[in-house]
């Protein structure tokens, strides 16, 4: 019972001094009508086109860069299977062992599973310790030069990062000091 006397002494207070700092202009503000929304179906956007004519080509030539769309380069072909070796922390010391992935992919983005062998005592996320020779699902994302790798339920499980050199992965797993050196099996 006194709990709540002291907060209605508090909320009480709160009131009679926001009412005794405010303006008349503030106060009939505060005690108009509620703002209402327009809705966003009656609102347009406008894109004016960009133009370029002539005169531009001639100053892209001039310094170097050309007009039409630009070309990007090929994105690495990462899909198939990759067999290799993963170095991290254990109990007692660093631990190496049997690494293997299987990527499929679909262009930008792929999906497959990721194994890391006797990950049971090491610092590695727990998701790969309990998932063990099944190997963890994951999907990714495939850039000029490098593939993140995450678990399909999100990156907070898992998270790897690969540079891609040729035929081989080199990576490192986010928030652990485990390496991860993959080859590609033909």
């Amino acid at each position: 019972m006194r709990c709540t006397n002291l907060r209605l002494l508090l909320v009480g207070g709160a009131l009679l001094s926001m009412a005794a700092c405010a303006t008349s202009r503030v106060w009939a503000d505060w005690s108009g009508p509620p703002i209402r929304v327009v809705a966003a179906a009656r609102t347009t956007r406008i894109a004016w086109p960009l133009l370029v004519g002539p005169q531009d080509g001639a100053v892209a030539a001039e310094h170097g860069r050309r007009l039409g769309p630009v070309e990007d380069a090929p994105l690495p072909d990462i899909a198939g299977r990759w067999m290799g070796t993963w170095s991290g922390y254990g109990v007692i010391a660093r631990r190496t062992s049997k690494a293997e992935a299987e990527f499929i992919q679909a262009g930008r983005w792929g999906w497959g599973r990721l194994v890391l062998a006797d990950t049971l005592a090491a610092d590695v996320p727990v998701i790969v310790s309990y998932r063990g020779a099944l190997g963890v699902p994951v999907v990714f994302d495939v850039f000029q030069t490098s593939v993140v790798v995450k678990h399909e339920a999100g990156g907070g499980h898992l998270t790897a990062i690969f540079k891609v050199d040729g035929d081989r992965l080199v990576g490192m797993l986010r928030g652990h000091a485990t390496l991860i050196v993959l080859a590609r099996q033909r």
